[in-house]
């Protein structure tokens, strides 16, 4: 199947049709309506429907918990194969704003808070040495092998 890793064996997949444990233990699931892990592995692997899911937003819900995967009585690595999911559809450019922010900080400070004034005098006061300022260059190297360098140049 086109986009899918080989660790992802489609006859492993047949075991999901019937079992839904990983919905019914996702704690996203529990609180989002319509979030449903199991549907998004059938609807990759078995339906053939991997288009219509690389644009869904719902798949941003997904939290890699890994509850899913603790609980699945398959052994299916279904957190791996959402992760390969949203990297799939990150790499088409589906990405929720607030992710794209916090990558575009990352690149920009070298972290993904900025240290606040209140930050800083709380650390002078506990005695803490100052924060020192990451190699954003080398970060900003590092996210463009990753291939975010589209989303970085992005504005």
């Amino acid at each position: 199947m086109s986009g899918t890793p080989e660790l992802f064996n489609r006859k492993d997949f047949y075991r999901c049709l019937q079992c839904a444990i990983c919905t019914g233990s996702c704690p996203a699931a529990r609180v989002i309506e319509g979030f449903n892990p199991r549907e998004y592995i059938l609807k990759y692997i078995l339906y053939g429907e991997q288009e219509e899911l690389l644009k869904s937003d719902m798949i941003w819900c997904c939290t890699t918990c890994q509850i899913c995967q603790e609980r699945c009585p398959h052994g299916i690595d279904i957190s791996g194969f959402l992760i390969h999911i949203m990297n799939l559809a990150a790499e088409r450019g589906n990405l929720p704003e607030e992710i794209l922010k916090e990558i575009r900080l990352i690149a920009e400070t070298g972290r993904s808070i900025k240290p606040t004034a209140h930050t800083v005098r709380i650390r002078e006061e506990l005695g803490l040495k100052a924060l020192e300022q990451p190699d954003t260059e080398e970060i900003r190297n590092i996210l463009r092998e990753a291939g975010l360098k589209g989303m970085l140049d992005q504005k």
